[in-house]
């Protein structure tokens, strides 16, 4: 075990010294000095830049070739960082491009909060160093992180926490994700599924971002592990560890339901035209995956905010879409049924936690559509008679009901991509098993091809 660890921390380490990295700050000197603050030697004692030298991309290929004595983000300086009043600026233009946004800053009086938070970055060069950089080189993932962090300020000031506790929340959103700038830019853009080691050099970027903030001695341990757990979910299905709500942090879960929601948002919901209000039936379709009083306060303000409930659908394409409504459904109740079988038929006295997580992912499948109807005797005829009679009415409830089968579609998926890379893990089920679940992700292979 000892051994395990040990490797693991190894294969951090190398990340976050990593050759990309280093790239990223010799892009970053294009359009600003990035500058060597300290002579830089590689472990053999050997120098590689000069104090005061720039970090350009010939120094760069020079300084990747070797392991150094200490990581380039600790002997670099960066002219011009992104500022406290900089990054309040960036705030203030990404809530102002949104009038829903703006509108719940306003009545939620969250400016004087947000200014306050600004001023604790600016006592953080390190986290200063790693957002300017990701500001000038992954810019989505950079205005991906203002939007986590202010619905996660907003969260916390709902819940009335501590203020203590609210500028952890603040510094732990706005750093949730700077691992992501040790991570391949190649696995990062790539566009076709990405395979088990894809997947886990991803999630290894909460790691990544806990070890480079727990290294700076001003960072409080809190922030250190919300930025740790914002991928873990109370069913145990999250990573890097799989823990469960009774082992989880607030903060972190703030974090985890403010960046699910701005994941979902622009990536799935706002590509097709859809608003702010198509982001209540996805939280409550995934209630169970975190605090319920996290939850309890988002779908408050959302609801509180009289948001526009329009329709993306056409009035004159809804009939079809309706059709394709009752095909979906009719799919997914066979592919779901199929999958549950298959995690039943693997048993519970296993004793392996990997597995009890892909079971609870279908276990909260379960809870979810049967709240929701979904699966329900009669479903489908109440869909068929809104077609026949042409429900105008109920159209806005149809379209609801689309967006909960596309989460059932993105758990199911997730399910299968989590049983794929448990049947690479090193320590391997029994044969039983393995087969059931090999069997399992061959048959949800198929119904993805044919749902698609």
């Amino acid at each position: 075990m000892q051994e395990k660890m040990s490797a693991a921390k190894n294969h951090i380490d190398d990340h976050i010294e990593s050759s990309i990295y280093s790239a990223h700050l010799a892009e970053v000197n294009e359009t600003r000095q990035v500058i060597a603050k300290e002579d830089i030697f590689n472990d053999r004692g050997v120098l590689l830049v000069k104090s005061g030298s720039a970090i350009t991309p010939a120094a760069s290929r020079a300084i990747v070739q070797f392991k150094l004595t200490k990581p380039l983000q600790d002997s670099v300086t960066i002219q011009n960082e992104m500022s406290a009043k900089d990054l309040l600026h960036n705030f203030a233009t990404f809530i102002a491009q949104d009038h829903i946004l703006q509108s719940i800053h306003t009545s939620y009086q969250l400016e004087p909060l947000l200014e306050l938070q600004c001023y604790h970055y600016d006592a953080l060069p390190m986290l200063k160093q790693k957002i300017t950089v990701m500001s000038d080189r992954m810019r989505e993932t950079f205005d991906r992180t203002l939007s986590c962090t202010w619905f996660s300020l907003l969260i916390a000031k709902e819940m009335h926490l501590p203020p203590t506790d609210i500028t952890n929340i603040f510094l732990a959103a706005l750093a949730h994700d700077i691992g992501m700038l040790h991570i391949n830019s190649e696995t990062l853009e790539k566009k076709e599924p990405l395979n088990a080691e894809e997947w886990r050099q991803i999630q290894a970027h909460v790691v990544i971002g806990k070890t480079i903030l727990a290294a700076i001695p001003s960072v409080p341990a809190a922030v250190c592990l919300a930025v740790l757990e914002h991928h873990e979910r109370c069913d145990g299905t999250g990573y890097p560890f799989g823990k469960v709500e009774s082992e989880l942090s607030i903060a972190g879960q703030i974090i985890a339901l403010s960046d699910s929601v701005i994941s979902v948002y622009y990536n799935r919901f706002k590509p097709e035209g859809r608003g702010w209000r198509d982001i209540i039936p996805f939280i409550q379709m995934n209630n169970h995956a975190f605090f319920y009083r996290n939850y309890e306060v988002l779908i408050t303000v959302l609801r509180h905010s009289e948001l526009p409930s329009t329709r993306v659908v056409d009035h004159d394409a809804m009939l079809g879409f309706i059709g394709q409504v009752i095909i979906k459904n009719t799919q997914l109740k066979h592919w779901f049924n199929e999958i549950k079988d298959y995690m039943k038929l693997i048993g519970y006295s296993h004793g392996d936690r990997k597995l009890h997580a892909l079971q609870n992912v279908i276990f909260h499948i379960a809870t979810s559509v049967t709240a929701s109807g979904l699966f329900q005797e009669g479903f489908v005829e109440w869909l068929e008679q809104i077609q026949d009679e042409r429900l105008s009415d109920s159209y806005r409830q149809v379209e609801d009901i689309y967006l909960m089968q596309e989460e059932v579609i993105f758990h199911l998926q997730r399910l299968n991509r989590m049983v794929k890379i448990h049947l690479t893990d090193v320590n391997k089920q029994n044969v039983k098993i393995k087969e059931i679940l090999e069997s399992c992700v061959s048959r949800s292979d198929e119904h993805i091809k044919a749902m698609n």
